[in-house]
């Protein structure tokens, strides 16, 4: 058992949570019971978490995409009213860390997603608000798109594989950034990537793919962000001698 405090400091000094300009509020965003036994983890604040939650008799929901953001409106109803209900009479703890997870060069998601690419040598790639948020690897022995695909679907099993190989047929750099982040492409080009891993696709990615000569894989923003909250999880539940389990909802985007 450990206290809500002790998480709390902890996390913002381990994932830096001061030196990003985010879009939203990054660390406790409902606070609960001060004593923290068991921790669940998840890629998003929803109603199926929050009721795994429950179910398991969790103290501390941990998630990627917490319930506020700075476009929202500022009235609680409906669907943050009852997300906000189940919390409050369960007396639940919602955290949520969003780029400082993406960031993060041992827990991130981005680094995650590099690990089961095989990546060798990682460097700060993907910049938001002049913060890299994301990381480019590079191998010494090239491979190909389809080992990649392989790595991609064992790995992350995403509902949904978009696939636009139009890159050179050895890769040896390979850029990512997990989620919503296919503007990034560009930045990978730039830096002399053969291969872009993102999770959402838009329309103007095909063609860039195509003219510019780069490989680019589309796995889902859900698929992609579901490495940092496990690691993450796993980190805290060892650091304090806690209990920890991961539950992936269901989410095909």
């Amino acid at each position: 058992m450990t206290t809500l405090k002790k998480l709390e400091n902890y996390l913002t000094r381990l994932l830096r949570t001061r030196q990003f300009d985010d879009y939203c509020p990054n660390g406790v965003q409902v606070r609960g019971d001060k004593k923290i036994k068991k921790i669940i983890t998840g890629v998003s604040a929803c109603v199926e978490l929050f009721e795994a939650a429950v179910e398991d008799k969790a103290d501390l929901v941990l998630v990627h995409h917490g319930l506020f953001w700075n476009k929202d409106a500022r009235v609680v109803q409906g669907q943050i009213k009852k997300r906000l209900r189940i919390l409050m009479q369960h007396d639940l703890t919602l955290m949520a860390f969003h780029l400082p997870l993406d960031a993060h060069p041992k827990l991130g998601n981005n680094i995650g997603l590099l690990r089961l690419l095989g990546m060798e040598k990682t460097k700060p790639f993907g910049h938001y608000h002049h913060q890299a948020i994301s990381f480019m690897g590079q191998r010494d022995q090239a491979v190909s798109l389809a080992y990649c695909c392989k790595r991609v679907k064992k790995s992350l099993n995403p509902k949904h594989l978009l696939i636009l190989p139009y890159g050179p047929k050895k890769i040896r750099r390979i850029a990512v950034c997990s989620g919503g982040a296919p503007e990034l492409i560009l930045e990978a080009k730039e830096q002399g990537a053969d291969l872009f891993l993102t999770g959402e696709a838009n329309e103007p990615l095909y063609y860039f793919a195509r003219e510019q000569k780069i490989h680019c894989i589309a796995a889902g923003h859900h698929a992609t962000e579901t490495l940092g909250v496990r690691a993450l999880g796993k980190h805290l539940a060892q650091t304090f001698a806690i209990k920890h389990r991961f539950h992936d909802t269901f989410n095909p985007m």
